[in-house]
C-alpha cells in the first residue's frame, strides 16, 4: 500500500481548501461548542463589537474558517483539537476511492450508520474481521442491555438430566433476581425520595417571587415573538423581490426582440441562472414554524433554505427523502433539526419550504401531513 493513498500519520488536512461555508460546517459538525469558543479564544479572534462569549456557534465557527484561509498554518490549533476529540480520521489507515468516499459519506449522514457498518463487518468472508463485528456487539450489548445474568447465553446439552448443576444454576439466577429487584426498589424509593422533596420546595417557594418570574418570562417570550415576527417580514419582503424579479424575467423573455438599429454593437445577454436554480416558496407553516427556535437555529435554517434553491443536489445539505410521503425531503440543519420541503407539483422551477422540526418529530410530521 503506498503511503500516497491514506492521510498523514497526524491527519493533517489542507482545509485552508474548502470554501468558507463548508470550512465553517465542517468545523461546526466536528468541534463541541466548548471547544469552538476556547479556539477562539486561544487564536484571539474576535468580530467588532462583540464580545466571544456573545457570538453564536455558527460564528465562532465562521471566524475559525476566516482565519484558517487567511492563515493556513493556523489549522495547526484546529486539527489538534480535532485530534484530541476524535483521535484520527475514519478509515486513517486505508485507501478510499472515489466510490468508498461516497458510500462513506452516504454511511455518515444516514440516520442508522451504525447498522450499515456493523452490517458490513458480520457479513464478511474474514473470520478476524467478523470477529471484531461480533466484539463490538457485545460491547453494545453490555451497554445497553447490562451483564447477562449467571449463566445465560450457555444453552443445556439435548437429553441432558437435570441435576444438582442445573439446580444451582436456577438458584444462582434467582439470586441474582432477586437482587436486581432489590436495586430496581431501592432506586424508586431514591426517586420517590426526591421527587417530594422537590414538590416541598415548589410548594416553599414565595408566590410574590414566583409571580415576578412568570412576568419576566412573559417578556422574553414577547420579545422573542416581536422579533420572529420581524424577521418572518424581512424573508416575506426578501420573496416579494425574489418574485418580481422572476415575473420581470418572464415578460423580457416573452417581449418580441427589437430588431437592431443598423451598426448599432449587439447587447450583451446577462448570464443565465444555473439550471439547478429553483425559486425558494416560503409558506406559514415555515414561518410559524421558526418562531420555536433560537437565532442560530433559525439563521442556519434560512441559510439552508436559499442552498436549497441554488443547488438542491449540493452534498453539504445532505437531503433525504422522508419515508411515508413521496416528494417530500428532509435537510439538516442541526444535530437534531431538520427543514422539511417539497418540490412544487405545479411547478417545476420552484421549491416550497414546509418547516423546521426536531427530528424525533419526523413520524408524527407524517402522519399529520397524511391527514391534511
Amino acid at each position: 500500500m503506498s503511503d500516497e493513498a491514506i492521510p498523514p500519520p497526524d491527519g493533517d488536512a489542507p482545509l485552508q481548501e474548502l470554501s468558507r461555508d463548508a470550512l465553517s460546517a465542517f468545523l461546526y459538525a466536528a468541534l463541541l461548542p466548548e471547544e469552538a469558543l476556547a479556539l477562539v479564544k486561544s487564536m484571539r479572534l474576535s468580530a467588532p463589537g462583540f464580545r466571544a462569549e456573545g457570538l453564536s456557534e455558527v460564528e465562532w465557527c465562521d471566524l475559525l474558517a476566516d482565519e484558517v484561509r487567511a492563515v493556513p498554518s493556523a489549522r495547526g490549533a484546529v486539527l489538534e483539537a480535532l485530534r484530541q476529540g476524535l483521535k484520527e480520521p475514519a478509515f486513517a489507515r486505508n485507501p478510499l476511492d472515489p466510490v468508498a468516499a461516497d458510500e462513506l459519506l452516504e454511511v455518515a449522514g444516514s440516520d442508522h450508520g451504525l447498522a450499515i457498518a456493523l452490517w458490513r463487518l458480520v457479513a464478511d468472508p474474514q473470520p478476524e474481521v467478523r470477529a471484531r463485528g461480533a466484539a463490538a456487539l457485545e460491547r453494545l450489548a453490555a451497554d445497553w442491555y447490562g451483564p447477562a445474568p449467571q449463566g445465560e447465553g450457555v444453552a443445556p446439552r439435548r437429553g441432558a438430566p437435570e441435576g444438582p448443576a442445573e439446580e444451582r444454576a436456577e438458584a444462582a439466577r434467582a439470586v441474582a433476581d432477586a437482587a436486581r429487584a432489590r436495586e430496581q426498589a431501592e432506586q424508586a424509593r431514591q426517586g420517590r425520595a426526591l421527587a417530594e422533596g422537590a414538590l416541598a420546595q415548589a410548594r416553599a417557594i414565595d408566590q410574590a417571587g414566583e409571580l415576578q418570574r412568570l412576568k419576566g418570562a412573559a417578556r422574553d417570550a414577547e420579545t422573542a415573538r416581536h422579533a420572529a415576527e420581524s424577521q418572518a417580514a424581512r424573508l416575506a419582503e426578501q420573496v416579494e423581490k425574489l418574485e418580481a424579479a422572476r415575473v420581470e424575467a418572464e415578460a423580457r423573455e416573452a417581449a418580441p426582440a427589437a430588431p437592431a438599429a443598423a451598426g448599432d454593437a449587439a447587447e450583451v445577454e446577462p448570464d443565465e441562472a444555473p439550471s439547478t436554480w429553483l425559486l425558494p416558496v416560503f409558506t406559514e407553516e415555515f414561518y410559524a414554524s421558526l418562531q420555536g427556535w433560537d437565532r442560530r437555529i433559525q439563521r442556519t435554517a434560512v441559510k439552508q433554505a436559499f442552498l436549497l434553491a441554488q443547488d438542491h443536489r449540493h452534498p453539504s445539505l445532505r437531503a433525504l427523502p422522508l419515508g411515508g410521503l413521496p416528494g417530500y425531503y428532509r435537510v439538516r440543519v442541526a444535530t437534531d433539526v431538520r427543514l422539511i420541503y417539497r418540490r412544487d407539483e405545479g411547478r417545476q422551477d420552484a421549491v416550497e419550504i414546509l418547516s423546521v422540526i426536531d427530528r424525533e418529530d419526523l413520524d408524527r410530521y407524517v402522519r399529520q401531513a397524511k391527514t391534511r
